[in-house]
């Protein structure tokens, strides 16, 4: 592959922690310390999410498994306790989760981008934007209450306060960067003492490392804030998964230890001879170069393909004509090369190729901005048919839709 290509389209990093620059951000923040932007700005977010947003997602969801929580000062009801059955005497689902925020729990909804078409777009684009999972989890609080106990995640976030406000208390960060592996261990004392305590109010926005124990209150109205993970590729997994690499192509690395080595000095000296030898075998095998590689093929398949329309899009493709109006898909992260005598489009986790000789109009293809464009207009040497012939395909595959 010759060059890299990621569309910035939508909610970027930029308007995220406007009016803080991306380099100071990457430079002084990321991954280090906490930052808080108090813009000043109500309803910054409404494109994204409003108070009345998560009504109708309420309204129209069933109360199930993995969709919702309900959570008071760190004690969290089952989900399943809120499915109670129509028919003998018990309310609804969903009047049963109302229930509980009457009563003061803080109502969760998972993962909401993945029904949510403004939160989907913006996880899509940002994602691509910073090459990371992106999931945007919904908490609503009602006034003067707390959902959680002070506690740390094992991901980087991006609180976006929707409505109204939250105070919030940050008490330093017990573990630096822990792993998936390593949770908060509710069963350590609360700390009393923050390190900083503020509001965050509508519009405002607040960057955690991962590791940063904090917990938020809200403040004399209803509080809806947006939490955004951030799930990049660490070191760790990339490591872990040249391990696995070596283990099934090097049988070295499948064989156990000495039998007896618990107990035999021999057996000991032999295992640390052996474990000399895989270390060097991994140092040689483990290409700097390689291991780039193999994240980039990760990076490709961090978000679900957006596909909404597709389905109308196959219905007629045969219907496009010259003049059919089509755009390359918004936030659409995607990688153009040419390698020998094949352009390599790699998009959605898979890879369109297409003669070399084709370069220049799929190059134009995939830079096209969100106007869109027709066969007609495409610049190259291909003729009317072989234009055409090229968009019926990139709209087949899902790379481009009808405008």
């Amino acid at each position: 592959m010759d060059r890299a290509s990621a569309v910035r389209d939508g909610f970027t990093l930029g308007r995220l922690i406007d009016p803080v620059d991306e380099e100071t951000f990457r430079q002084e923040y990321w991954a280090r310390q906490p930052l808080l932007v108090s813009r000043g700005a109500p309803g910054y977010f409404a494109e994204l999410l409003t108070l009345a947003d998560m009504d109708r997602v309420l309204s129209l969801s069933n109360v199930r498994d993995g969709d919702f929580r309900v959570v008071r000062d760190g004690k969290e009801t089952p989900v399943n306790q809120l499915n109670s059955r129509r028919g003998e005497g018990g309310a609804h689902g969903l009047e049963v989760l109302y229930q509980h925020y009457r009563e003061g729990s803080t109502v969760v909804v998972n993962a909401l981008e993945r029904r949510f078409a403004p939160l989907q777009r913006l996880a899509h684009a940002l994602g691509t934007e910073i090459t990371a999972r992106i999931q945007a989890n919904i908490y609503v609080t009602p006034a003067g209450n707390r959902g959680f106990k002070p506690h740390y995640d094992t991901h980087d976030v991006f609180i976006c306060q929707v409505h109204g406000s939250k105070r919030w208390q940050l008490f330093g960060a017990p573990l630096d960067l822990p792993l998936r592996s390593q949770p908060h261990n509710k069963s350590l004392p609360e700390p009393t003492e923050p390190l900083q305590e503020f509001d965050l109010c509508d519009g405002d926005v607040l960057y955690l490392p991962r590791g940063t124990l904090h917990a938020g209150t809200s403040n004399d109205r209803t509080s809806v804030h947006m939490t955004l993970g951030v799930h990049p590729i660490l070191w760790h997994d990339v490591f872990e998964e040249a391990m696995r690499g070596a283990a099934h192509a090097d049988v070295r690395f499948r064989r156990g230890l000495p039998l007896g080595f618990g107990w035999d000095e021999e057996a000991q000296r032999t295992a640390q001879e052996t474990a000399a030898q895989l270390v060097a075998a991994l140092a040689e095998r483990l290409r700097p170069q390689e291991l780039v590689e193999a994240s980039l093929a990760r990076s490709r398949v961090l978000s679900p393909p957006d596909l909404l329309g597709h389905l109308a899009d196959l219905e007629h493709q045969a219907e496009v004509e010259a003049d059919t109006k089509v755009r390359r898909r918004a936030g659409l992260p995607f990688r153009l090369g040419v390698d020998g005598e094949l352009v390599n489009l790699d998009f959605h986790g898979k890879t369109v190729q297409l003669p070399a000789h084709v370069e220049p109009e799929v190059r134009y293809v995939a830079q096209s901005g969100g106007a869109g464009f027709t066969a007609a207009d495409i610049r190259g040497e291909l003729d009317g048919p072989g234009r055409l012939l090229l968009v019926r395909t990139l709209v087949r595959e899902g790379f481009l839709t009808l405008a």
